[in-house]
């Protein structure tokens, strides 16, 4: 069983059953029993970096992707979730978004 930190989840990776699961940062991993696991293909990290991914599907068409965290990290600082302010979509009218 594999254990990555990353600046907002822990990822569990058990390379015998090929099979990954997320708790969020600070949870407890001896939960991970009860979490939701999903079966993932191929694993890879990115040499020189602390990138990683995994395949969710046998053709590698889908993939998640992470960075470890280290520390001191420069990505999350003090704080380690924040709040992404995103346009709205281009085919949204501003005033229906309002109402």
């Amino acid at each position: 069983m594999e254990q990555i930190e990353t600046c907002n989840s822990i990822w569990l990776l058990d390379p015998a059953l090929m099979q990954f699961c997320r708790m969020p940062k600070g949870a407890d991993p001896a939960y991970a029993v009860s979490a939701r696991w999903q079966p993932y293909f191929r694993f890879e990290e990115e040499t020189g970096t602390e990138v990683f991914r995994v395949a969710l599907d046998e053709a590698r068409t889908r993939w998640l992707s992470s960075r470890r965290h280290v520390d001191p990290c420069a990505r999350c600082g003090e704080e380690c979730t924040r709040q992404v302010v995103m346009p709205p979509p281009p085919c949204a009218v501003v005033g229906d978004l309002l109402q």
